[in-house]
């Protein structure tokens, strides 16, 4: 019975001290070319992002691309509805000052 309770420290033990060993190696190889390679990822991302950037606008600028006709479509919608709004405004508050006698509101 005594076998059955000391048996399972060692797992444990092992567990913490492959831990210890993975963190020590992947320290050491991350201090050579590992460096190199994050700082190679890092501007091989930034030189992508530059160029999907500029593609990007490329595509928003030209009318006959899908994207550009959508951004127009969705600049002139947005100014209709803004045209809408004033004018609807304009009359509400039109209604308003004939219903209150010409006092107009209070900011």
């Amino acid at each position: 019975m005594a076998s059955e309770n000391g048996g399972g420290g060692g797992f444990g033990w092992g567990f913490v001290l492959g831990g210890l060993i993975g963190l020590v190696a992947g320290a050491y190889l991350a201090t050579g070319p590992g460096r190199e390679q994050v700082e190679s990822l890092r501007s091989k991302t930034i030189e992508l992002t530059g160029t999907g950037m500029d593609r990007m606008k490329q595509m928003a600028n030209d009318p006959e691309h899908p994207l550009g006709r959508a951004m127009q479509e969705g600049v002139a919608a947005a100014r209709r509805m803004r045209e809408q709004l004033e004018t609807q405004r304009e009359a509400d508050s039109a209604a308003a000052e004939s219903a209150g006698g010409g006092e107009g509101r209070k900011a």
